[in-house]
């Protein structure tokens, strides 16, 4: 058998480090809510698609605040064998290594992976509350730091209402709350030094370009609305107008905060080249109702909205 020179072997070994720390895993965790729940809706499928392993859990309960996620800390740093609601607050995932269960406290979240990032955010209707954040926010931190210490903290920066929001009003506009939710977010950073994802103003950003100014359908009855008709929301970055059934009888209902598919997609590809310093205008993953030219877009949006770099261990 040829032996190889040494001075061949060095670049062989360079390349197969290189090619090994590539191939690490992201982990990833939140601690929020639908909110989080939506900014990493279509990540696995945007990084599985880069060839990024991800491993990605999600600590978050619908509408919850940082005042009742520091309430279930609270709990669970009480009695961690008390296993009620209150201290088990948490769904289950296959990342906590806890088969059997249904529920985990937050401290076993956190305790369960050596997590590269952590993120947390506040409950929408709060999060343009400066004073709703603390201590809360704090003693989540404090938490988050003392159980995973390897893992970077970023602020998740949640986005404002689409514009036909009927809390908007007396002064109160959606560019009211983006730039108070904004000054807050920013505020939480810059107090624990953290940094955030910007994914409110990505959002908005959009909503200034004419291809996702969201209009009403000037062609739609909504006040008679046609039963099983919704109107053209093409525009939207938010789930907005659908029928559901309340009480057996079908509804004509607004959803204005949570993101649609389109919204999603933007906030993904915005976390995905946080996340791994990596250009999101390469993504191949496209989600099946995106139209090719709506995708480029968002990624466009993405790309273009100003981030700060998030450093790893994980190879760039």
């Amino acid at each position: 058998m040829k032996k190889i020179p040494h001075l061949l072997l060095l670049p062989l070994l360079l390349a197969f480090l290189v090619a090994n720390t590539s191939a690490q895993e992201l982990k990833v965790l939140t601690i929020g809510n639908s909110f989080a729940d939506n900014l990493t809706a279509f990540l696995p499928e945007i990084a599985a698609a880069a060839n990024k392993p991800l491993v990605l859990a999600r600590a978050n309960i619908g509408g919850c605040s940082f005042e009742r996620h520091a309430r279930h800390l609270a709990a669970a740093l009480k009695d961690p064998n008390d296993t009620s609601d209150e201290t088990r607050a948490y769904k289950n995932n296959p990342a906590y290594n806890l088969p059997g269960r249904k529920k985990v406290t937050l401290v076993e979240a956190l305790t369960a992976q050596p997590w590269d990032i952590i993120t947390i955010q506040q409950a929408s209707p709060l999060s343009f509350k400066p004073e709703t954040y603390e201590p809360y926010a704090s003693e989540v931190i404090a938490a988050v730091r003392k159980f995973a210490p390897t893992a970077i903290i970023l602020v998740h920066q949640t986005w404002a209402w689409r514009e036909d929001d009927a809390r908007f009003k007396d002064g109160f506009t959606q560019q009211k709350m983006f730039d108070d939710l904004v000054a807050a977010y920013r505020r939480l950073a810059d107090r624990h030094k953290l940094r955030t994802i910007p994914s409110g103003t990505a959002i908005q950003n959009a909503r200034k370009t004419s291809r996702w100014t969201y209009r009403l359908d000037p062609d739609f009855d909504y006040k008679n609305p046609p039963e099983g008709k919704v109107p053209d929301q093409s525009s939207s970055l938010q789930v907005g107008w659908a029928w559901k059934k309340k009480k057996d009888k079908p509804s004509f209902v607004a959803d204005t905060i949570h993101l649609n598919d389109a919204g999603r997609y933007l906030v993904g590809c915005l976390f995905y080249e946080m996340l791994w310093n990596a250009n999101c205008l390469d993504v191949s993953f496209v989600p099946k109702n995106i139209s090719a030219e709506a995708a480029a877009s968002l990624r466009k949006i993405a790309h273009e909205t100003p981030r700060e770099r998030v450093n790893r261990r994980v190879s760039q």
